[in-house]
């Protein structure tokens, strides 16, 4: 039975930039992906794909590293400047300058780093059963073994479910409408995002010009509403709800997209010859975009740990060898989930209003504040601070 050093659940992203990061390295012999989806296919002409991730200066400097930042379509990679935040009903907002994020469509970075990952890949291959036997390696579907299998493969994990690992949270009984839509400016360098009379925020995030993208946190039932909308009424609904600062869009472009919301943690990240990563470990609410940013910092503190561990000789599949991941991406991913927690309901509770729009109106005075909260969610703290892989 052929023997892999590494196999990943999953081709997003997180998994991707996780093999590719592991190949640059050169330690080790073979890796291999599996994905039960057929292999995507970036239409570079088309309309933008309703899918699209907001990524930061961390997510950025590892697909720098790994070779597939370029490898883009760069008139499809729009970078804004500055976001706006208010709320319906009142009449303060902040206003972040000099944020250096970039909205992508997920497709565009999947086909990036599909162009740099050169190893195994088998699309269209689900994990059908794993069998973890006392001093030997995972065997996967009865077909391979591997030293370590790798679960980047979203929040119902199959690589969770085999090894038993639990989890815990809660759903928000949201849902998360997207679609692409175009506006009336030419204005893509700033992003908005307004907080509805109900706390749910409504993000408007510029694309290559004209269009953008919207995400917008629904109750069960407005969710109901929303999506048995025509695009006609759909469209002066959404101008109704867009903030006062925003632009307003002429027209819908594709389908509405919806997925529900909800904070999950694995109990454990790791355990003998299996890590999980991104949304496989966790899951918080997409209001902050930091959903794809955790995965991928995930993925390199993970790289890190086992080019460190194989560098050393060690086994990298045993738990000892993964600690320090799941030491550090724990704590790291913690913090961002109180942090988005925290910020949830400060925006729901109705009773604090006066005293959140005058906090507001205080930080839009204080650069330096507004500098560090840019900063924390440009690059976490906890992040990967060195890539392994580059050295």
């Amino acid at each position: 039975m052929q023997i892999y050093d590494v196999c990943i659940i999953g081709a997003g992203p997180v998994g991707l930039s996780l093999a590719a990061a592991l190949q640059k390295s050169k330690q080790l012999n073979k890796i291999i992906i599996l994905d039960s989806i057929k292999r995507p296919q970036f239409n570079k002409q088309g309309l933008p794909n309703q899918r699209v991730l907001s990524v930061t200066q961390s997510s950025r400097e590892v697909l720098q590293s790994v070779g597939a930042w370029d490898k883009l379509e760069q008139g499809r990679v729009n970078q804004y400047n500055r976001m706006i935040i208010d709320e319906s009903n009142g009449q303060d907002y902040l206003e972040f300058k000099n944020q250096s994020a970039h909205i992508i469509e997920y497709d565009n970075i999947v086909n990036a780093l599909l162009e740099v990952y050169d190893g195994e890949i088998e699309f269209e291959s689900k994990l059908e059963k794993i069998d973890l036997k006392p001093n030997e390696y995972v065997t996967v579907n009865d077909k391979f073994q591997c030293k370590l299998l790798i679960g980047s493969d979203g929040n119902k994990s199959k690589v969770k479910e085999c090894s038993n690992i639990g989890t815990y949270g809660h759903s928000y009984h949201q849902m998360g409408i997207v679609c692409t839509v175009e506006r009336t400016d030419q204005d893509s360098e700033v992003a908005y995002q307004t907080y509805l009379s109900n706390g749910c925020p409504l993000a408007l995030l510029p694309l290559y010009n004209p269009y953008s993208s919207i995400v917008w946190t629904a109750y069960l039932d407005d969710y109901k509403y929303l999506m048995s909308l025509s695009d006609e009424q759909f469209l002066q609904v959404l101008n109704s709800q867009l903030g006062r600062y925003s632009p307003r869009i002429k027209s819908i472009s594709n389908k509405r997209m919806a997925f529900p919301l909800q904070s999950l943690q694995a109990q454990r990240y790791i355990q003998k010859r299996i890590a999980l990563i991104g949304d496989a470990a966790h899951s918080n609410h997409p209001m902050a975009g930091q959903g794809m940013n955790m995965g991928i910092n995930d993925a390199a503190l993970l790289a890190n740990c086992i080019i460190k561990n194989s560098r050393s000789g060690n086994d990298i599949g045993l738990e000892q060898s993964l600690e320090e991941y799941e030491s550090q991406a724990k704590l790291m991913n913690y913090t961002t989930s109180i942090a988005m927690e925290l910020i949830k309901n400060t925006y729901e509770n109705k009773t604090i209003s006066p005293l959140r729009q005058l906090g507001a109106k205080v930080i839009n005075n204080l650069d330096p504040i507004k500098q560090i909260m840019i900063q924390y969610g440009s690059k976490h703290p906890l992040g990967p601070s060195q890539f392994e892989w580059v050295k």
